[in-house]
């Protein structure tokens, strides 16, 4: 049958099934808009910082995502990666921004959430 290796060729396996994200996360563009939360997380420190998301757009572009993006922390002298945690408003459910498999084992063993306030 012809173009029959086509359609077998482009089904999904269940390992290549992704999460879907809520409309407001697609991009950084539209969670500025959305006035979206945003913070960044350190597996290192545990430091958990506010986002500037007028940073992140100057810096990546309105259609940039943050969904497993990596970033180093800014704490003084620690060299830990950042991921990114989000959520629609103040009380909501924060959701964190990974979806790779890799990542989110790295990130299951993290250490106590570092504030201002601890």
């Amino acid at each position: 049958m012809p173009g029959r290796g086509i359609i077998v060729a482009a089904m999904e396996t269940s390992a290549d099934i992704v999460a879907l994200w809520p409309r407001w996360m697609e991009n950084v563009g539209t969670m500025l808009r959305m006035k979206a939360l945003v913070r960044s997380r350190c597996c290192q420190c545990g430091t958990l910082m506010r986002v500037e998301m007028e940073d992140v757009v100057a810096r990546h572009g309105a259609n940039y995502s943050l969904v497993d993006k990596l970033e180093r922390c800014r704490m003084v002298e620690c060299y830990g990666s950042t991921f990114y945690l989000a959520s629609r408003t103040y009380g909501g459910q924060w959701t964190t921004m990974l979806r790779e498999h890799r990542l989110l084992e790295a990130f299951e063993e993290l250490p106590p959430v570092r504030t201002a306030w601890s």
